[in-house]
């Protein structure tokens, strides 16, 4: 191993090299002094070529402009050359032709129950006209949903998701087409329908404040029992204590109840 104080090893190469080097300077100096500036450029002219030939590159191979690897494009999975060559060129008469003529165009069935004519109203257009976004009700409030079952709040949730989905259709549409009417409806239409949706969580989330303070109180009552293994209510005292004046014997209530029935047929005749 060199160090930076050890001489560099010296080849016969550069050996040569740095003797036909030293044989031109010498042969420049030896010119009269007359002609000593027309040389001055091959004197630099030798210098770079020392400063190059001894800063090149350690690798010897020259590079390729043009890739010449005859594996290129081989398949990386098992390791060989395609069949053949690729060709990009086609002809003309391979290609499909469109066709352009509506009456010769394939009829498309469709059945009237796929599940995409979800997000298009009743009649099925893409962009409805202003009247028919217009004709809606009011959104429905929270005192009306608080009366609402479980199975009435999902059926309406969903019903307003699929309207709001209609509208999102009918809006891309309008993006795309450009009829310039339309846009005020629908975003009526819409915000009634949020308003809904509002409302809807709005009875949700009572109904779950109003189930967690129950949660509280059966928690604290020893007639209930959350478990999950038997009845959640289960009552301990159920008899009622009966007070001597409230004792009475069958015997002496149908002899009353006799002579008030004769009593009656009495006044009756």
């Amino acid at each position: 191993m060199y160090h930076e104080t050890d001489t560099f090893p010296m080849t016969s190469a550069s050996m040569r090299g740095l003797g036909n080097t030293a044989t031109a300077l010498c042969d420049l100096a030896a010119l009269p002094s007359r002609r000593y500036a027309q040389h001055t450029g091959g004197i630099n002219a030798l210098r770079s070529l020392i400063t190059y030939s001894s800063s090149q590159s350690f690798h010897t191979s020259h590079q390729c402009a043009i890739p010449r690897n005859r594996s290129r494009g081989a398949s990386a999975l098992r390791r060989q050359p395609y069949p053949g060559r690729v060709s990009l060129q086609y002809l003309g008469d391979d290609l499909p032709q469109p066709v352009t003529d509506p009456s010769k165009h394939t009829d498309v069935v469709t059945s009237p129950e796929h599940g995409l004519w979800g997000f298009f109203n009743k009649e099925r257009v893409s962009i409805p006209t202003p009247e028919e976004d217009y004709r809606h009700g009011r959104a429905w409030t929270v005192e009306e949903l608080r009366h609402k079952s479980w199975d009435d709040l999902h059926k309406l949730w969903w019903a307003c998701v699929k309207e709001r989905n209609i509208l999102a259709t009918q809006q891309l549409e309008r993006e795309r087409m450009k009829p310039g009417y339309g846009e005020s409806e629908a975003y009526t239409r819409n915000r009634l329908v949020r308003d809904t949706q509002r409302a809807i969580k709005h009875a949700l989330t009572e109904r779950y404040y109003a189930w967690q303070e129950a949660l509280k109180v059966a928690e604290s009552d020893s007639d209930i029992d959350l478990s999950g293994k038997g009845p959640a209510f289960n009552p301990q005292n159920l008899d009622v204590e009966s007070s001597p004046n409230m004792q009475t014997s069958s015997a002496e209530v149908i002899p009353e109840a006799r002579s008030d029935a004769k009593d009656t047929k009495r006044l009756e005749l």
